[in-house]
């Protein structure tokens, strides 16, 4: 894990959960902006993601590898699956599936930096 980088993402993807929290709130359907922050944090996660295979290709990083890897690839998918939801839902309820989807890519971050440094 790159601590910068999952601090980075923890915070983009609480702000895009306080913005889409907002938005369900005053009762609004997903607009571009949402699309805009879920896509911010697919790129930062794809970062995130050959970071952290290039350091476990470099023997650094957790023993159990294996959990890793799966949080690594199943965290990619939270946002695109948000996105596709909240596209679909067109009332107050496609941006409350936008902040579900960025609470639990915060959550599984620091789950993962948990696993990387042994912290089980």
């Amino acid at each position: 894990m790159t601590n910068w980088l999952a601090t980075t993402i923890i915070v983009v993807s609480l702000l895009g959960a306080a913005y889409s929290l907002v938005t369900a709130l005053r009762d609004r359907p997903m607009d571009w902006g949402h699309l805009i922050a879920l896509g911010v944090v697919e790129v930062l996660l794809v970062l995130q993601a050959v970071l952290g295979f290039l350091k476990l290709a470099d023997d650094e990083g957790p023993r159990d590898s294996a959990t890793f890897i799966g949080y690594m690839l199943g965290i990619l998918l939270i946002p695109a699956a948000g996105a596709g939801w909240g596209m679909l839902e067109r009332s107050r309820w496609g941006p409350g599936v936008i902040v579900v989807a960025c609470l639990s890519v915060a959550v599984m971050i620091v789950r993962m930096n948990q696993i990387w440094s042994g912290d089980v």
